[in-house]
């Protein structure tokens, strides 16, 4: 099984927070863990969604949202990706949470509020992989999450050094 909430997934986002993360490495049992330096003192942490959310209260931009409420769904949309996120390497497990990411997306431009939050963030990390590997087809099947995806990767500072991921521009299959 492929573990996408790991040490790679986490720099990137560290990158994008412009965060000094130091050293990241994994743990016996297969977490992600840091030493941050906080007001002087190494703090060891360790859990992906831990860590990510640690650096995003160090950044000094919000990325939780506009609201209390916006916080407390970005806290659960990464939760989300490290509960279903690391098993999306798996073709049965990828459709349904592709699907559900999909359903959700259909009302909406982002997955917390109006604007791009730290939510978005780490699924746009997390789904990279698995988005590049669909074939137009697939991704015609998740259109919602497709024009998503597509959306985010246009910030060159979110994609970083990862592919461009392409979409068809005419619909291929009806």
């Amino acid at each position: 099984m492929m573990a996408l909430c790991n040490v790679e997934c986490v720099e990137k986002i560290g990158s994008f927070l412009e965060i000094n993360y130091g050293k990241l490495s994994t743990n016996e049992s297969g977490r992600v863990t840091t030493v941050t330096e906080l007001h002087g003192n190494s703090e060891t942490i360790s859990g992906f969604g831990t860590i990510v959310i640690s650096w995003a209260k160090m950044c000094k931009k919000s990325q939780f949202g506009k609201t209390q409420e916006d916080e407390a769904l970005v806290r659960q949309w990464i939760e989300y990706a490290v509960c279903y996120g690391n098993y999306v390497g798996l073709a049965q497990t990828a459709r349904q949470v592709l699907k559900e990411l999909n359903a959700v997306l259909a009302l909406r431009s982002y997955f917390v509020g109006s604007s791009q939050t730290l939510a978005d963030i780490v699924l746009y990390y997390v789904l990279h992989g698995v988005m590049a590997e669909l074939s137009y087809q697939e991704k015609e099947q998740y259109l919602h999450l497709s024009r998503w995806f597509n959306n985010i990767q246009q910030d060159p500072k979110i994609r970083q050094k990862n592919k461009l991921v392409h979409f068809s521009r005419t619909l291929l299959y009806s």
